[in-house]
């Protein structure tokens, strides 16, 4: 797999709707290749948020650009948006953008969940539900009646009337073992997030990947691999930059992302309490193309090939930068990124993995 695809996020808990959208434009402007969607009700802090339903935010992107990839990092199919309503959603925005939509999907986060009224379960029962929710979400794209009863979800003589005319990509997010196995059986794509130490890529998820890619005959060297990078950025001023990720400061605290916490004063009071030291260390500050260039390159060496920013501090001047001047170098070292853009999870995959899980459906 030797090209590269790169993009943005539009990240619905710091910008406006309008400024979102003006983001999705700039980037299809700028020569890039995708925008993502952070898909939250809550966002991660509370002074200055926003909270965009991103679904609206990425119909507008389409409506005004011709080509530019969009898709969610990540939407969590397990409460507020039950499976069947994922299906139907992303189905009808392919139909609309045809071969330019992808869904990441993830277990979710409590400040999503439970201001909408539901229980916060533990990972176990999330990866479960993850896990049963995009076999669902696969099986109503396919655009034919169908009946199922899951452990934890259901369909009854459903059908989608519009089913996407392509298939759709999914990419499952995690940062853990069990995650990147099922996203080697049910995938097309793994996401994550960078760390420091790549042996946890070498050694532990990309070797999942493809123990779960193998159960359905393909491996993990055929799944795409993708990353988000949160990245503070403004023209020659680092300290600017700097500063612009520190709203973020809480989600450097992982117990966040897993107990049933969900106010973003709350998340906010103890992100304070992070040193600016520590957000220089784990997110990336720049101020130049060659901040990104280097950086960006680790990763590549690992097999990510399509990696979208978070930017703080000027996401406009970042997308400029990006699609200038390291867009053309990279395409010209990795290759230009395969089009139209379709996945490569097959009917036969769907089949196996329904075979290995005991599951015996017409289809």
């Amino acid at each position: 797999m030797s090209w590269v695809r790169l993009g943005v996020v539009l990240a619905s808990e710091e910008y406006s709707p309008q400024e979102l959208v003006r983001h999705g434009v700039e980037a299809e402007k700028s020569g890039l290749d995708v925008v993502w969607g952070s898909d939250h009700f809550h966002p991660w802090f509370d002074t200055g948020a926003h909270g965009v339903f991103i679904w609206s935010a990425l119909s507008a992107v389409g409506a005004l650009t011709k080509k530019i990839i969009m898709g969610t990092s990540v939407t969590c199919p397990l409460f507020r948006y039950p499976p069947p309503i994922v299906a139907q959603a992303f189905a009808t925005m392919q139909n609309l953008f045809p071969s330019r939509m992808f869904l990441g999907v993830g277990t979710g986060e409590a400040l999503n969940e439970v201001p909408c009224g539901f229980t916060w379960p533990s990972y176990r029962e999330r990866l479960e539900r993850l896990e049963e929710a995009v076999f669902i979400i696969r099986l109503l794209w396919l655009g034919r009646q169908v009946t199922y009863r899951g452990k934890y979800y259901g369909v009854v003589k459903a059908k989608l009337y519009d089913p996407p005319p392509s298939s759709i990509p999914i990419h499952i997010a995690s940062s853990g073992v069990r995650g990147a196995k099922l996203a080697g059986a049910l995938a097309d794509a793994f996401m994550t997030l960078p760390v420091d130490d790549h042996t946890v890529y070498t050694q532990k998820l990309f070797p999942a990947l493809d123990k779960g890619a193998r159960e359905v005959g393909r491996t993990g060297e055929e799944i795409e691999k993708s990353i988000l990078v949160h990245v503070g950025y403004h023209e020659q001023d680092r300290e600017r930059a700097l500063k612009s990720l520190l709203p973020w400061r809480g989600t450097l605290l992982p117990i966040f992302f897993d107990l049933n916490i969900y106010d973003p004063r709350y998340i906010e009071m103890h992100g304070n309490r992070v040193s600016e030291k520590l957000v220089e260390e784990v997110f990336l500050v720049a101020t130049k193309a060659d901040d990104i260039t280097t950086y960006l390159e680790k990763y590549l060496r690992l097999g990510f090939r399509h990696i979208a920013f978070s930017v703080s501090g000027d996401p406009i001047g970042f997308i400029k930068m990006l699609g200038s001047e390291i867009a053309p170098y990279l395409r010209e070292e990795y290759g230009q990124p395969p089009t139209p853009y379709i996945g490569s999870y097959s009917r036969e995959h769907f089949e196996k993995y329904m075979e290995s899980r005991g599951i015996k459906l017409e289809l």
